[in-house]
């Protein structure tokens, strides 16, 4: 009988002892490890992981871990261009928008890097800030690159702003730019067929519409929107 009471035991320890051992190899080496390349490649791996709707956990995840290594390089480095992006980064893929805004600032207040202030616009965008959000963009397409890969995200966002604010004249402008620059993004054309239709312009509309479900066809609110310019423009 005591026999038979000490195997549940000594399996108890034994996966006990596999737990810290797995906790050794993976969890503690992390500081060990540190380096840029190693946050932005955690940063990314968020980024993969948020595009798939049921990960949303694993991904704020790998933006907390990325966090946490950039910031104890920047405790070493606290001038890096490169850190502090992905710093800003990191703070609003994890929805800390007042802190993403803050902390960009102070990097701006030193220097100019058309990285923290399109991801400072976009934070603004989400705080309501309309008119804030609206000049840090302008700013930053001013100073960015013409081949900066978040600049077709920023007339996105620009146009959203003006939608808001009811410039739908602006905002047609905005979103007309951005899926010129990307023409995959199936919820871009929807948002641009909303103007058109906002517009009085149904057969452009219509066919931002249709440009839509082209990328995803399933897409409820575009389905629906084709129906309704359709039916206004007997097309």
């Amino acid at each position: 009988m005591s026999q038979g009471r000490r195997h549940p035991l000594l399996a108890g320890y034994y996966w006990i002892l596999l737990f810290l051992g797995w906790i050794t190899i993976t969890i503690l080496p992390l500081g060990a490890q540190d380096s840029y390349s190693a946050a932005l490649s955690l940063f990314w791996d968020g980024r993969r992981l948020e595009m798939a709707e049921t990960r949303k956990a694993e991904s704020q995840l790998a933006f907390q871990r990325s966090l946490a290594m950039t910031e104890r390089l920047l405790s070493k480095e606290p001038s890096n261009p490169d850190l502090q992006t992905l710093k800003t980064w990191n703070l609003f893929r994890l929805h800390r928008y007042v802190d993403t805004v803050v902390y960009a600032q102070s990097v701006l207040n030193t220097r100019e890097d058309h990285r923290v202030l399109e991801t400072m616009a976009e934070a603004l965008f989400f705080l309501n800030k309309n008119e804030e959000a609206l000049s840090a963009f302008g700013r930053y397409f001013t100073i960015a690159p013409e081949n900066d890969d978040r600049r077709s995200s920023a007339f996105y966002y620009v146009g959203e702003i003006y939608f808001r604010i009811k410039k739908y004249e602006h905002a047609d402008i905005a979103f007309s730019t951005a899926v010129s620059m990307e023409k995959n993004m199936y919820y871009w054309w929807y948002r641009l067929g909303l103007v058109k239709e906002i517009l009085g312009q149904y057969r452009r509309a219509y066919e931002a519409f249709n440009t839509s479900l082209s990328l995803k066809s399933n897409f409820k609110p575009a389905l629906e929107a084709r129906e309704r310019v359709k039916a206004k423009s007997s097309l």
